[in-house]
């Protein structure tokens, strides 16, 4: 068994138990904290981590089999308990006879559910010898639902902790110095302060638009109440949408409902790589990814009209866009502020006069901390498809999202989203602000809207590794190692970088 010496800890020291490939850590270490030592059972998580943290100690383990006595002391602790059976992030459906409320998430056999729920205690364990400062424990929502879970808790209040539970999307967690994730991972924080010790302020407000009161606002969460209670729960356990919403924190609006700003998934794919056209696929697509790409060019494959100018919280229209076939365009201005999204992928810095850049022809602008000043726009309809659950039924547009509006599902441990690319067969489509218009003819020779794309005509590939590391703001020079399936089990089982390095500010704060 590794020994590791005892001593005096830094100021700001975390130890990070389930580290996995690094999201914890990474998020923590940009908040200022130390990362002193990172245990995970799966040698590659520990190969990776390494890799991307070589000032840290690695304790590849078990954490059972483990003496904490001989750990270092550190002020804070952060762990992930595993919760494969529990997480969205599995891939595919469970068969068995678990707990109902855990059936949809799960995906191991009975004897590794009892297994992984058992890595709880190693948090009491750990917390019962070296009583730290700050203890911050990550995990889906529904492992609230288990049933010796408020037991686990009544233990740590017991050692002497106060406790605060934090639902969020990772989403909506970001700003100029922590940029988002352009994806959806709901996710359950419970962080736990010592006696003594400052609570930290973990109240997510989102920057959103009101449009009643005309002006950005921190949006507030607001739970919605229990049916039979009436009342907002008493634990902030839950998802966005289903258990609650953002409102607008002025009474003067009647607190109206507001969507946070996101960055869309088109942050975090690679365009310069844009697949392979599936009419020159050697391999037919199957009849269920068939069904879903048709079904998605019928509910987004279509061009779109992106807001291009303007400070981009100003404008109230952050990285928005609309379809030019369904949707009237928004209020027009004196200054061109408006790109109709068609042809190759390019890059618009979102403020006046910021001008356009193809992707694969130079080097992008210098990008703000906050991504808030540059907008990706992408070809014409481009869209995610996601690759698990059930398929043969016909209602299956929502499982296609557009990249330009919205972020990314939440992430697996398998590659299961692809990339869906409509491409205009024929005559090259022209931007208006490359070249003037050709000649006009005597008949309507010309025309905004593109002919209808035909599945053979769109680009198809399934989504990478690097790019899942992405959605989960990895930057991008993170050493990713092991084979495609070892990276993506590695990215789709982390923590979302972004959310470990707010907590980790929040909480930081408390010892300043």
């Amino acid at each position: 068994m590794l020994m590791l010496m005892n001593g005096p800890g830094l100021d700001l020291d975390a130890t990070d138990f389930f580290c996995g490939i690094g999201g914890s850590s990474t998020g923590l270490a940009n908040a200022g904290w130390d990362i002193v030592l990172a245990a995970n059972h799966s040698p590659r998580a520990i190969a990776t981590h390494s890799a991307n943290h070589p000032d840290t100690e690695h304790l590849c383990a078990t954490l059972s089999d483990i003496d904490f006595r001989y750990l270092p002391r550190t002020r804070a602790l952060w762990a992930s308990p595993i919760c494969t059976e529990l997480s969205p992030a599995g891939g595919r459906r469970r068969k068995g006879s678990q707990l109902d409320l855990f059936e949809e998430f799960g995906h191991v056999p009975s004897d590794a559910f009892e297994r992984t729920r058992a890595t709880f205690w190693d948090v009491i364990r750990a917390t019962e010898i070296i009583r730290y400062d700050l203890v911050m424990v990550e995990n889906v929502v529904e492992a609230a639902s288990w049933e010796l879970f408020d037991i686990w808790l009544q233990g740590m209040i017991a050692l002497g902790y106060n406790h605060q539970f934090v639902s969020v999307s990772a989403a909506h967690v970001g700003d100029d110095a922590n940029p988002h994730a352009p994806q959806w991972r709901d996710r359950m924080y419970i962080v736990f302060t010592r006696h003594g010790v400052p609570i930290p302020d973990l109240d997510p407000r989102p920057i959103a638009f009101c449009a009643t009161c005309d002006e950005l606002v921190e949006a507030r969460q607001w739970w919605k109440p229990n049916k039979k209670t009436k009342r907002a729960p008493s634990r902030k356990v839950g998802k966005y949408g289903p258990q609650y919403l953002y409102v607008c924190p002025n009474g003067r609006c009647r607190h109206a409902v507001v969507e946070p700003y996101i960055l869309p998934s088109a942050a975090a794919i690679d365009w310069t790589d844009l697949g392979e056209r599936i009419g020159d696929r050697k391999t037919p697509l199957g009849a269920a990814t068939a069904r879903r790409a048709r079904a998605g060019l019928e509910t987004i494959g279509n061009p779109a009209l992106i807001a291009a100018a303007g400070n981009t919280y100003e404008s109230g229209n952050y990285l928005r866009a609309w379809p030019v076939d369904t949707s009237p365009t928004m209020a027009m201005t004196t200054d061109s502020q408006q790109a109709l999204v068609s042809g190759e992928p390019f890059l618009t810095m979102l403020r006046k006069n910021g001008g356009t850049h193809p992707v694969n022809g130079e080097p992008a602008q210098t990008f703000s901390a906050g991504g808030y000043h540059h907008g990706l726009t992408v070809p014409p309809g481009a869209f995610i498809s996601k690759h698990h659950g059930g398929l043969d039924y016909a209602p299956i547009g929502h499982m296609n999202k557009s990249v330009a509006t919205e972020p990314m599902p939440s992430m697996t441990t398998k590659i299961t989203n692809s990339l869906v690319i409509p491409y205009r067969k024929g005559a090259k489509p022209h931007r208006a602000h490359e070249q003037a218009l050709s000649t006009m003819a005597t008949k309507q020779a010309h025309g905004l809207l593109q002919p209808a794309v035909e599945l053979e005509d769109c680009y198809f590939r399934m989504l990478k590794p690097r790019e899942s590391a992405s959605a989960q703001r990895f930057p991008l020079d993170y050493i990713l190692t092991g084979n495609q399936g070892e990276q993506q089990m590695g990215a789709g089982n982390a923590v979302a970088c972004n959310v470990a390095q707010w907590i980790g500010r929040q909480a930081a704060a408390v010892f300043a």
